[in-house]
């Protein structure tokens, strides 16, 4: 599965109208004759001079990050730049499966701990700490909880990354990205998490997780700030009242 580089084509459209436009009296005698020409021809040879443009730039192709290392030289790197890591403090912005937009502010202290704190209107807070996850609604009044090892997430709050346990299913490359995505042997763990930094100076830039419906969920930092201090009281669980989360 490849989540992590994603690219995009622009659609390229066909003027019917001009392709099937007569040609000028003083030119029908002497223009050659040529076989009749099936809808498919119509579609396939305008999109084939399209393709040979796009396919022939004016600029030389930039050179991936890490060329010549190997996928597990470069899983390496952003493992060990993730067991690494102490703190972040960031703000956010978030997309969801659904398509709706959140920003906010996030707070990671590993092994862990992650706070993200979410912009009006959204009533949500959301705190990770002791092996929990709690989800706190402020509109509703109710703070729901679930074991972080059943969240993909425990993959960036894990000290220390069992490749056992934490499988390696994808390495990419962009022009200054690297990605790597992790699932789980864990049946208890639901879904997979894409990590993907800065390169080739490493730093934490963005997440995907992918839950067991392959819904999306984007995470992408702005004016990220490592080892900093971060206060206790940012991790402290929302009060109780909601119901536990066993599924």
């Amino acid at each position: 599965m490849n989540i992590a580089i994603l690219s995009a084509m622009s659609f390229v459209c066909i003027d019917a109208a001009m392709a099937a436009r007569p040609l000028p009296m003083d030119d029908v005698a002497s223009a050659p004759a040529e076989p009749p020409k099936t809808q498919a021809d119509a579609v396939i040879e305008p999109l084939s001079d399209a393709i040979d443009i796009i396919s022939a730039p004016e600029t030389p192709i930039s050179t991936l990050v890490f060329e010549g290392e190997s996928d597990e030289s470069v899983a390496r790197r952003l493992i060990d730049y993730l067991e690494g890591l102490d703190t972040l403090q960031s703000e956010f912005t978030q997309i969801a499966p659904s398509g709706a937009v959140t920003k906010g502010r996030l707070y990671l202290r590993r092994p862990g701990m992650l706070r993200f704190e979410y912009d009006q209107p959204s009533p949500l807070l959301i705190v990770a700490n002791g092996g929990m996850v709690y989800v706190r609604d402020e509109a509703l009044e109710t703070t729901d909880s679930y074991p972080t090892k059943k969240t993909p997430l425990k993959f960036l709050l894990s000290k220390k990354l069992d490749l056992d346990e934490a499988r390696v299913v994808a390495v990419d490359r962009g022009v200054d990205t690297a990605a790597v995505t992790f699932s789980s042997s864990d049946d208890e763990t639901e879904g997979e998490l894409t990590v993907i930094m800065r390169a080739p100076e490493i730093a934490l830039e963005q997440w995907v997780v992918r839950d067991v419906q392959n819904g999306i969920t984007v995470v992408t930092l702005e004016n990220a700030q490592e080892g900093l201090r971060l206060a206790n009281s940012l991790f402290r669980a929302p009060d109780a009242g909601g119901k536990f989360l066993k599924n």
